[in-house]
């Protein structure tokens, strides 16, 4: 396994020499002006991605490969010493800035998705570290290779050579190794087609114009709005692409002396074209991190209220559940699950209401259990609890739906009758008292009920409703016990 590593390793390490060899080629021959100053050095950019990439403990494996690529790159330009010195020089330039750009971010994922990474790369990857790189690369110069120019003019030259470079390819590198699956979401309508080939078409036009006397006036403003388009539509990696292209462009025709920038002496028209390609960049970048996080702000946002109105859906649902089973235990007598005395009095209220009102029959049958003190004082409450709640399975099983049956105390109970006479819930007691009578209590044996029953008359209220009922119950206890009586 550890063999497959290593030769892994090995693998990565030519693909990116061959890359910085390519890449230095380009700078040297083509992106250099007749001057001999270069817009841009790539291999830093390839350099710096790498770093941002791949994870610190990795680097050592590939340094002494880039070295060697430097020294390919400059074959024939430097001597392989001064070749040496400069791949040192950018070596530690881009991996300090990596590693400063992960520390100060503090982001693991090697992606522009938040300003704080943006500024970090701004600030040390393109300002910072390529000037201190720049006064190491100008010292070697200046000492060793010796020109007309001074030492603050190689420096100058270094240093915005490396920010160029960088800005050109370190952030197409980095987001297309963590984004490369958006450019598979990338839409190939009329409209973005026309973007890109229009972009294409005003560079090819702008920059290859060759008339000094006709040159028609040019700022980076109609690119860098054309960029914030597409960064707007489709994202910032496809942005980056059509400005690299629009960048190449302008570098191919100023390097022949031609387009806006062409006006100018060599070193002011590199000047120029640097800081083209700089806003070109800076600005697409910085515009494509905040639509980044405010479109991530946007999703977390939806997210949390999402989450919030789940939240309140389950606490609403858990009130409403509570609410019915306060309702539940302030309605229902809790030993038998039927209406407690309060239900059954606010039902005494509507029922005799109603039965007035479409002059309906309305009964009422109070039940008492048989000398049931006995139970509990023999047995215990636990055993007389057992009975009350078997007498109550007794009597339920045997009366309608619409009946209102309730604990009214103790071992009382009532059952309201809508729409009943007193024949038809006398028959109703007798049956209850018979088949209470027939079943065998357990440990208890038999058990008897005593029955009051009596009608709604046009005068009674609850009151009298009740007590009539009670007095029933009275007379059927005082006459022996047992027994129905109807009043």
């Amino acid at each position: 396994m550890q063999f497959y590593l290593e030769r892994k390793n090995i693998f990565t390490a030519l693909f990116f020499s061959f890359t910085y060899v390519f890449l230095g080629y380009l700078s040297i021959n083509y992106v250099t002006m007749p001057s001999g100053i270069a817009i841009a050095w790539l291999p830093n950019s390839m350099l710096l991605a790498f770093f941002l990439i791949k994870d610190k403990k990795e680097w050592k494996y590939f340094i002494p490969f880039f070295l060697l690529a430097e020294v390919v790159a400059d074959y024939g330009v430097f001597t392989t010493i001064e070749a040496l010195q400069f791949g040192v020089v950018n070596v530690l330039e881009t991996s300090i800035a990596a590693f400063i750009i992960k520390k100060f971010s503090k982001n693991n994922e090697q992606n522009f998705t938040n300003t704080k990474y943006f500024l970090a790369f701004f600030l040390v990857g393109l300002n910072i570290m390529p000037m201190i790189g720049a006064i190491f690369g100008a010292l070697i110069y200046y000492t060793q290779i010796g020109s007309d120019a001074s030492f603050i003019e190689f420096w100058r030259i270094w240093y915005f050579g490396d920010a160029v470079g960088i800005l050109l390819l370190t952030p197409i590198m980095v987001i297309f190794k963590e984004n490369y699956k958006s450019l598979k979401s990338y839409e190939f309508d009329f409209q973005n087609i026309s973007i890109v080939g229009f972009s294409i078409y005003l560079a090819i036009m702008l920059f290859s114009f060759s008339d000094s006397n006709l040159l028609p006036p040019t700022t980076p403003l109609i690119f860098i709005l054309l960029l914030l388009w597409v960064v707007y539509k489709q994202g910032i990696l496809p942005a980056l692409i059509l400005a690299f292209f629009i960048s190449l462009i302008s570098i191919y025709y100023t390097s022949d002396l031609i387009g806006p920038f062409s006006i100018f002496g060599a070193k002011e028209t590199t000047i120029y074209l640097q800081e083209f390609i700089a806003l070109l960049f800076i600005i697409t970048l910085f515009f494509g991190v905040l639509h980044k996080e405010l479109v991530y702000s946007k999703q977390e946002l939806e997210e949390l209220n999402n989450t919030l109105e789940m939240k309140i859906q389950q606490k609403t649902q858990s009130l409403v559940q509570a609410n019915k089973k306060l309702n539940h235990l302030a309605s229902k007598d809790s030993l038998t699950n039927i209406f407690n005395r309060r239900m059954i009095n606010e039902y005494l209220f509507q029922e005799i209401s109603k039965s007035k009102r479409h002059k309906n029959d309305t009964s009422l049958i109070m039940i008492d259990i048989d000398h049931f003190k006995e139970v509990n004082d023999h047995y215990g409450h636990q055993v007389g609890d057992k009975v009350i709640v078997k007498s109550v399975e007794l009597i339920s099983s045997s009366i309608r739906a619409s009946d209102i049956f309730g604990r009214w105390g103790g071992e009382e109970f009532i059952i309201l009758l809508p729409q009943t006479d007193l024949k038809s819930a006398f028959v109703l007691a007798q049956n209850l008292r018979q088949k209470v009578q027939d079943h065998d209590f357990e440990q208890v044996g038999k058990k008897t009920i005593s029955v009051g029953v009596t009608q709604l008359n046009a005068d009674d209220d609850v009151l009298s409703f009740v007590r009539r009922s009670d007095d029933a119950l009275y007379k059927a206890k005082k006459s022996g016990r047992n027994k129905v009586v109807s009043i």
